[in-house]
């Protein structure tokens, strides 16, 4: 059964007793909590984990109208199911009045332990559609923001950060960090080993930068062999430090299956730091990364290079990115 809690509000003990033997019988809830009016079911409701409510309307201290609409206003009572019961003769009234604050359904007493019963499963159906359409949004926003082969972050999702942080970088006058990594020499992996062993190393540089990611810090996959790393409030050295960090660590990794199938992978890290004269927006600060990018590797790659302006080399003269 549902882990489920059931909180019972009513003056007269035999009416709680009637709606917990009825779904205790009828196995909905695998707890029940009482309380005999509005002020002890308030304590009851913030106290513990709610997830249904049946309640009386005229009670003493506060009635199942305040009661209702109290809970109702906090983000705890915003989704929960409250079925009110009433012997009250304005009854179109009253449900009118019930419904308006946020009650799910209205039940005259004395009632019928069946339809009290199906009206319950109604709403509890409606929950749990409810909590399975909120599951499927969590995992369609992960999976749209999500590398499949990596699981980092994708470009979508870094470039939405590093926008953010560049707007709040102008507004409260910080600096930020751009790193932009390549995996050396990867047609080689490919051609050598195979697109499986290349897909291998892939996750596996991934995995190896993500256990050394700090705060502040947002690591994604940029498209190919190639990853990119926000640094929120970094200083020149700082970055050059962040950088340092995920190349060491790759270079030290053992990526061989075998003994008989040794395999080194190294990656190359070009370093961008905004504010900086001719770097304006968040393409300026990835485009700097890449021209610094492009200088490790040009001189010997398995090295971090800074960008400056006097860096923006042209490309390879044997045509051809030098990755």
């Amino acid at each position: 059964m549902t882990e489920r809690t059931l909180l019972i509000v009513d003056d007269s003990p035999s009416v709680r007793q009637l709606v917990k033997d009825s779904v205790t019988e009828a196995g909905l809830f695998s707890n029940v909590l009482e309380a005999k009016d509005g002020m002890e079911a308030l304590k009851l409701f913030f106290s513990n984990k709610i997830d249904f409510v049946i309640t009386d309307v005229m009670m003493p201290k506060v009635d199942g109208y305040k009661f209702i609409s109290t809970i109702k206003d906090s983000e705890a009572g915003r989704n929960i199911s409250v079925i009110m019961l009433s012997a009250s003769r304005k009854e179109v009234v009253d449900k009118i009045k019930g419904l308006k604050i946020g009650a799910s359904d209205y039940v005259i007493k004395p009632f019928d332990s069946s339809e009290l019963l199906a009206r319950i499963n109604v709403f509890l159906k409606i929950q749990e559609l409810q909590n399975e359409l909120k599951e499927k949004n969590v995992l369609l926003e992960k999976l749209s923001i999500t590398d499949e082969l990596t699981g980092l972050y994708n470009r979508r999702y870094f470039y939405n950060h590093i926008n953010m942080h560049v707007a709040l970088a102008k507004r409260h006058k910080y600096s930020i960090g751009c790193l932009l990594i390549d995996i050396d020499h990867f047609k080689n992996i490919n051609d050598a080993y195979g697109h499986d062993m290349g897909d291998k190393a892939l996750k596996e540089v991934a995995h190896i930068m993500a256990k050394k990611i700090r705060d502040g810090e947002v690591l994604a996959r940029f498209g190919g062999e190639e990853f990119i790393i926000c640094l929120c409030r970094a200083d020149i050295d700082g970055a050059i430090a962040a950088a340092e960090r995920m190349r060491k660590a790759v270079a030290e990794a053992n990526f061989s299956d075998t003994a008989d199938n040794p395999l080194k992978v190294t990656i190359s890290i070009g370093v961008a730091i905004y504010p900086q004269d001719g770097l304006t927006n968040s393409d300026d600060i990835i485009k700097a990364a890449d021209e610094a990018l492009y200088l490790a590797k040009r001189t010997g790659r398995n090295k971090t290079a800074v960008y400056s302006e006097s860096i923006a080399l042209p490309k390879n003269e044997g045509g051809g990115a030098l990755r």
